[in-house]
């Protein structure tokens, strides 16, 4: 199978950073054994999983016995829903949640439901923002009740960036904990506990450059969860099992990387992703370009609709040309449902509506985006003389 030559679907993995290669290769030999081992080996496995741990906090601005080590985002999302639920569920904890969140929250909270909690959905406007005077309202009279709300700080399909600062403090305000899925968001915005004191933060390494099978889940201090498996006494008894080190030292290091390229990258993501908007509006009649209307949004990834086409047909085209995209969250690959982000948004397209999705890494070049809009457009026009003929 040949290779795509231009990848531009960073928003559903991202590959391994040299960074994070660099740092997996030099921990061989002294980080690939089991930390929990009371040898030498496991010491040093447990030295190097700590010093991970110990970045990642800084560069969040949590502290280093916040950081629960996880096998990825999902897993993250999990422990920190169904975690507070089943930790408070004699009381009925409330379950606040955005109607956009990635599919590991919103089946992590209906299982919640099932459980006994109620859970509350919050409405986005046409371009996927929570407002958080709804928010207030929902809220108003649940002072006492164990709470949780839970809305991603970026949006993995959509890009829309939610002001998540001022839904932290209006959940603070009525005594509940704020969650946030940073997963998106990490690499591409500022992330800091500091701006954001969110009780729960959702990371994970493979969108930033980092290996696939990790993430973390930040749980600051006194927060208390419930664990969802059992077995051990690592992460706090959170998240028990055998650790990797390895993986926790490469994305620590994918994090520092991508982190500290954010002022170089984010303005040339914004450039990237306007001519792009630009091209493909000029090229394809009646596009529709989700989330544009949003008061902030992630600068490298770029969500359209074409009315008349098969998203199908149009990522073929684009993968016979050495083209990566997407239809939206990789997660959702395979699913014959439509978006559920997309009809929370009211964007209710019929069949022949062909959603692709764009996103760029470090290494996306000005000449890449205009193969990329060059292809899709010849393709729209191709797919929608099939669907007119």
């Amino acid at each position: 199978m040949n290779r795509a030559s231009i990848y531009l679907d960073y928003a559903a993995t991202s590959p391994l950073r040299p960074e994070a290669r660099e740092a997996w290769d030099a921990a061989i030999g002294s980080a690939d054994f089991n930390p929990a081992s009371a040898h030498g080996f496991g010491r040093g496995a447990h030295h190097a999983l700590e010093e991970a741990r110990e970045r990642l906090a800084l560069l969040v601005g949590a502290h280093r016995q916040e950081v629960v080590w996880t096998g990825g985002g999902t897993q993250a999302d999990n422990l920190a829903i169904l975690g507070y639920s089943r930790r408070n569920m004699s009381s009925r904890p409330l379950l606040v949640v955005s109607a956009i969140e990635h599919k590991a929250v919103l089946a992590a909270a209906r299982r919640a439901e099932v459980e006994g909690a109620e859970l509350r959905l919050l409405g986005v406007d046409r371009s996927g923002t929570v407002d958080p005077e709804e928010l207030d309202d929902l809220l108003a009279g649940t002072a006492g009740r164990p709470c949780l709300v839970s809305v991603m700080w970026a949006n993995n399909e959509v890009g829309t960036v939610q002001p998540v600062a001022e839904l932290c403090r209006i959940a603070h305000e009525h005594g509940a904990l704020f969650h946030a899925d940073a997963v998106q968001a990490l690499g591409k915005l500022p992330v800091s506990c500091g701006d954001v004191p969110a009780d729960l933060l959702s990371l994970t390494a493979h969108k930033i450059g980092g290996p696939v099978g990790i993430g973390a889940l930040i749980v600051r201090g006194g927060v208390e969860l419930q664990p969802l498996v059992y077995g051990g006494s690592q992460e706090r008894g959170l998240w028990p099992g055998t650790q990797n080190p390895l993986g926790a030292v490469a994305f620590s290091a994918a994090a520092k990387a991508a982190v500290g390229e954010l002022r170089q990258v984010v303005p040339r993501w914004t450039a990237l992703r306007d001519a792009l908007d630009s091209d493909l509006n000029e090229g394809i009649g009646g596009i529709v370009v989700h989330g544009v209307d949003a008061p902030d949004r992630l600068p490298q990834l770029l969500s359209v609709g074409i009315p008349g086409a098969d998203a199908a047909t149009l990522l073929m085209a684009l993968d016979l040309a050495g083209i990566a995209a997407s239809s939206g969250s990789a997660c959702s690959s395979g699913s014959q449902a439509g978006s559920h982000v997309l009809a929370a948004m009211g964007i209710a397209p019929g069949e022949e509506y062909a959603v692709l999705r764009f996103s760029f890494g470090p290494s996306t070049t000005e000449a890449e985006v205009t193969r990329a809009s060059e292809v899709t457009i010849r393709a729209a026009a191709q797919a929608r003389d099939v669907f007119q003929s």
